[in-house]
């Protein structure tokens, strides 16, 4: 499947007729789900992605995909197979407890277990949207448009010393920047 494909599983039989959406197509979000068909969970179960990418690792990220030494990292996981509905590119901007419906961009979707798996955003400085030359590193999409970055061997500043920042700035300097 090309990762710009939005894809809907078939739907599941509907096993004990209980619905369950894992709303996060990261590790966490992915683990659950997979983790919920092996454990025997037979109904219905759908994994919401806000991304359009087939559900990837992110750690490559920092370093594989930015040097360019690998163009993705999606999870081997046969969601079909699984019987897992992928609703990928669909963000996810409300839940209605009370009615047991997730407000998405693409309407209501209606559950009776929920798992939110969104993850984290990144924490953005005040006064950088916009800027020419910031950027931020946490989708696929960020890493392909850092790879020039990276190619054109400038000085960069690094703002953040975690596990992503410590490996954008090791895969900076194999890059050849300063």
């Amino acid at each position: 499947m090309s990762e710009q494909t939005r894809e809907r599983g078939p739907e599941p039989a509907a096993g004990d007729g209980r619905r369950v959406v894992v709303v996060g197509a990261g590790m966490a979000g992915v683990q659950t789900a997979v983790a919920l068909r092996e454990q025997g969970y037979t109904g219905a179960l759908t994994l919401i992605g806000a991304e359009p990418h087939q559900p990837y690792d992110r750690p490559p990220l920092s370093k594989a995909v930015l040097l360019g030494t690998a163009e993705g990292s999606a999870f081997d996981v046969d969601f079909e197979a699984l019987g897992i509905s992928l609703r990928l590119g669909c963000e996810a901007l409300g839940v209605r407890p009370g009615a047991h419906l997730l407000d998405t961009s693409e309407g209501p979707v209606p559950y009776d277990a929920l798992v939110l798996a969104t993850g984290a955003e990144p924490v953005r400085l005040p006064g950088t949207d916009g800027v020419p030359g910031v950027h931020l590193l946490r989708t696929l999409d960020d890493a392909e448009r850092l790879r020039p970055v990276l190619a054109r061997r400038h000085g960069i500043v690094v703002v953040g010393a975690g596990w992503i920042g410590a490996e954008f700035a090791t895969a900076a300097r194999e890059a050849g920047c300063a």
